[in-house]
């Protein structure tokens, strides 16, 4: 009789657990189900996305080609939603004379979207005892002559340094034919001593020597060229095997070896040579949508850096001089509806112009590069509206397309 009991009481324990089991699994089932990708306002949904796709390339073909057919666009573009890229084209030459095509393997000079690269190293050097953002830049540079301004003031442009690229336009006794770096450049601040723009952490104003100063502490603090350390600690850990910078390329010859396009300065002006190319960290990286891509998806995953290191790079550090415009860590933040928030930086520098657009709640990446300068690298406005068509994000005054998308002084 007790030997029964127990077999029956095993009996229920094992039909209890069974249950249990298949309740706990539909539920999981439910909930994964409730917290898929939905939006009221959008045509990019999960359970859409592949429906989508033909009227995305359709309208997208032909807000490109009328760009291109316009003369405002020679170049290539990507997107992807959720780490899947779902429209790539290219449009234009990479060499006007040869009639080159550009195509989406095509290697891009991206100009200030460099920054981003600089800010991140940073960072990785910030993350591990390194170095501190509160560090002054006296730490790196003793006899260094604008005082009181911190690693923090340089990576969100409130360090009010003068322009370096101005302040070597206007010298007549120094060596055009021969590339200058950032150390020399540094230097030649310390020396002669050029008049700040402002006091240290008064203001926001972009500043190409913030960052060129940031590459600089970044050689300070590891001993080696900056473009060394963004390969072993960037380009390497996550392959992006088509990705250098202009010293690579004109020390090493690459446009012989891979697909670069040529800048324009003009319809048929090509960039050519140019000594302030070899100052780095405010731009001089070369790259290609696949890459930038990777770089896209290991900044959504966290893969180079701790999550709230890299979450500090998009929040909010700074307001910019325009009224909906802010900036991280080398990354500009607006938002569409208040609580949409946009990732994006823009570049242009030598006949190249390029920008990146993060739109995080929905993961969708858009990159677009180019070797054909125009007021606007694109109208993110209208991408925006052709992913969204059904948005109301421009119903505020202060969200015009022409403040959103507005350039620097040099980008």
């Amino acid at each position: 009789m007790k030997k029964q009991f127990e077999i029956i009481s095993l009996i229920v324990l094992v039909l209890f657990v069974v249950i249990f089991t298949v309740k706990s699994n539909s539920f999981k089932i439910k909930k994964a189900k409730s917290v898929e990708f939905t939006s009221n306002t959008n045509i990019i949904k999960s359970q859409s996305i592949k429906k989508s796709k033909s009227y995305l390339k359709q309208k997208l073909d032909n807000f490109f080609l009328n760009d291109y057919t316009s003369g405002n666009f020679a170049g290539s573009v990507l997107i992807s939603f959720k780490g899947e890229v779902i429209y790539t084209n290219a449009l234009g030459y990479a060499n006007r004379s040869k009639k080159t095509p550009i195509t989406t393997q095509t290697i891009f000079q991206i100009g200030s979207m460099s920054k981003q690269f600089t800010a991140i190293a940073i960072l990785q050097l910030a993350s591990k005892g390194i170095l501190n953002l509160n560090d002054d830049v006296t730490k790196f540079y003793p006899n260094f002559p604008y005082k009181g301004i911190n690693i923090r003031m340089l990576l969100t442009h409130r360090s009010g340094l003068p322009n370096y690229v101005y302040q070597f336009e206007e010298l007549k006794n120094i060596d055009k034919h021969k590339l200058l770096n950032n150390q020399e450049m540094i230097y030649w601040l310390i020396k002669n001593k050029p008049k700040a723009e402002f006091k240290p952490n008064t203001r926001y104003k972009y500043s190409n020597t913030g960052y060129a100063l940031l590459a600089a502490i970044i050689e300070k603090a590891t001993g080696m060229p900056y473009a060394t350390y963004i390969k072993e600690h960037i380009f390497k850990p996550l392959g992006m095997n088509h990705s250098f910078f202009y010293t690579n390329l004109y020390n090493e010859n690459l446009d012989k070896k891979y697909p670069v396009a040529t800048g324009y300065l003009s319809e048929n002006q090509e960039a050519g040579k140019y000594y302030l190319n070899g100052i780095l960290g405010d731009k001089g990286m070369f790259t290609t949508l696949k890459d930038l891509h990777t770089w896209d998806t290991a900044l959504y995953k966290n893969y180079i850096l701790p999550k709230n290191w890299i979450d500090s790079a998009f929040s909010i550090q700074t307001k910019t001089k325009l009224s909906n415009i802010f900036y991280g860590y080398g990354w500009k933040i607006y938002f569409l509806n208040d609580s949409f928030p946009v990732h994006f930086h823009s570049g242009w520098w030598q006949g190249y112009q390029s920008v990146i657009m993060r739109l995080p709640k929905d993961t969708v990446t858009i990159i677009v590069l180019k070797n054909k300068k125009t007021k606007h690298p694109i109208n993110q406005r209208a991408i925006i509206d052709i992913l969204y068509p059904n948005n109301r994000f421009w119903n505020k005054p202060t969200q015009s397309s022409k403040e959103i998308v507005a350039p620097e002084e040099i980008e």
